[in-house]
């Protein structure tokens, strides 16, 4: 087993208030019903001809992608700019075992690896050394992470104890009786008693924190009712945000993906499908309205994930065996809306087992969320996930002064942001080199593909014009990468106005 002692404390800005909230599918979601490739249906009409959605039917988003007709109000949020959809993401050498993938999803680790730590969990370790020993603390009053429901996620596993406190209800938390004696015995009865008495202590501290929040907050939106469960889970979440909790990470949880039989049942926009899409949509819509009607959706990223995709072939119940690579979500005022890869060439012959291939390594989605929301450096991210991390542009930066930080790399350089920013023409940006060196910087747009690319000299200290806006490049955000020729790599936001 490799172990996971990747240390995050430096790479977080302390006193930001973003907040992640992750929508776990569980089950395995079957992309090719869910983001529909537009330009395959002769494919598609071939080789799934009891479950392809009829393209009139279907909630357009381009010319060329679709989301399932249940998905109306996801595909408005797409067109708001609120929605981005990452095409194929999955892992090298794919498991089909629900368990292990999920292991793998949630541990953010390699197929070949077992790691027993989430990478929240990794992410949260270092903000709060020692936990759960001295928290709440009066700089920390606050539980790390949430998630709603009786069972803690394993995302947010630390190499300890695991950092999410468990939520049902919010306004009736539970107070644990405590039944330890205080005498405790100096062996390892002892510290195992201590542990339970602290992790008891620490439980009745938070329950408190939670319940205040609870009463203070509100919702403003209009919820589907009970039998949408995620709508349930994420009307708490906007509840605990709205009441001030400064809690970092929520989790919140959809079963029932696992769609061996009747994923449609006669019309194809109906059956299990459908209706689990369908809660998918209106549950994260009403979230996001909810957000916006109390000013807070510039707090919040959420993101979408499930184990793995399904196979591109049915098979003879009407549904779909377990297959590879399926697409994610990303919402929230702060994404930078749109598509995110390809669309899957269907081919008429494809294999009985063959799932949709992999574009996008999970990694780098969750990587990229840490360096867009959570300001960690690439090079880091590199040691956190794995040494070939890919940035991917998927959240802005929203209001925040685009000016305001500079970052220095493990090889000694030192990075502004680039100016003015927004820009009509020419970027800048300060430098700080140890000596003479080359660097390069790279340009990809809202859909990762590569538009710019060049090397400048650099020598010791000063602003550099980096290039001038082509004439070819429309208006628009771009992510912007720096590498240095001794190995340091940073990213940036660049608006062409």
């Amino acid at each position: 087993m490799r172990a996971s002692s990747n240390r995050f404390t430096s790479l977080i800005a302390p006193d930001s208030d973003r907040i992640l909230v992750i929508v776990h599918l569980f089950g395995g979601n079957d992309g090719l019903n869910t983001v529909i490739p537009l330009d395959q249906y002769d494919g598609l009409t071939e080789v799934r001809p009891l479950l392809y959605l009829k393209a009139e039917k279907t909630k357009k988003l381009t010319e060329t992608v679709a989301l399932h007709p249940s998905m109306g109000q996801m595909a408005n949020m797409f067109q708001d700019g609120k929605l981005k959809v990452v095409q194929s993401v999955s892992y090298p050498n794919q498991n089909r075992s629900h368990f292990r993938s999920t292991d793998i999803w949630t541990s953010g680790s390699d197929s070949k690896d077992f790691v027993n730590s989430g990478w929240v969990g990794r992410y949260l370790e270092d903000q709060f050394p020692g936990y759960p020993t001295g928290y709440p603390s009066e700089g920390q009053p606050h539980p790390p992470a949430i998630s709603i429901g009786n069972s803690a996620h394993p995302t947010c596993e630390g190499t300890q104890i695991n950092f999410s406190q468990t939520v049902e209800n919010p306004l009736d938390t539970v107070t644990i009786p405590d039944s330890v004696e205080d005498f405790l015995s100096n062996d390892r009865y002892g510290n195992e008693l201590d542990f339970i008495r602290t992790t008891m202590d620490q439980t009745n501290s938070y329950n408190a924190v939670i319940k205040n929040a609870a009463a203070k907050g509100k919702n403003l939106a209009t919820y589907p009712g009970f039998s949408n469960s995620l709508a349930v889970q994420l009307k708490k979440v906007a509840r605990l945000i709205s009441g001030g909790l400064q809690t970092k990470v929520y989790t919140v949880y959809l079963g029932g993906f696992d769609t061996h039989a009747r994923q449609v049942t006669g019309d194809t926009t109906n059956g299990t499908h459908a209706h689990l899409l369908a809660q998918v949509s209106e549950a994260i819509s009403a979230f996001q309205a909810d957000l916006k009607a109390q000013k807070l959706e510039e707090k919040v990223l959420g993101m979408t994930f499930s184990e793995f995709g399904r196979r591109i072939r049915p098979n003879a119940s009407a549904g779909t065996d377990h297959g590879t690579a399926g697409p994610m979500f990303l919402f929230g005022s702060c994404v930078n809306g749109g598509i995110l890869g390809d669309n899957v060439e269907i081919d008429k012959s494809v294999g009985q087992s063959d799932g949709v291939p992999m574009q996008f390594d999970f990694r780098d989605v969750y990587g990229s969320i840490l360096v867009d929301w959570f300001s960690v450096s690439t090079s880091r991210v590199k040691t956190v996930l794995h040494q070939n991390f890919q940035y991917l542009p998927l959240a802005g930066n929203c209001n925040e002064n685009t000016n305001a930080t500079e970052e220095t790399t493990e090889d000694g350089w030192a990075f502004g942001q680039p100016y003015p920013n927004p820009s009509t023409k020419e970027i800048y940006i300060n430098v700080s080199s140890p000596g003479y060196n080359r660097l390069r910087y790279s340009l990809f747009d809202s859909r990762g593909r590569l538009v710019l690319a060049n090397e400048i000299g650099v020598d010791g200290q000063g602003d550099h014009m980096l290039f001038a806006r082509p004439s070819r490049l429309p208006s628009g955000t771009y992510a912007l990468r720096l590498a240095t020729e001794t190995g340091g790599t940073v990213s940036r936001k660049v608006v062409f106005e």
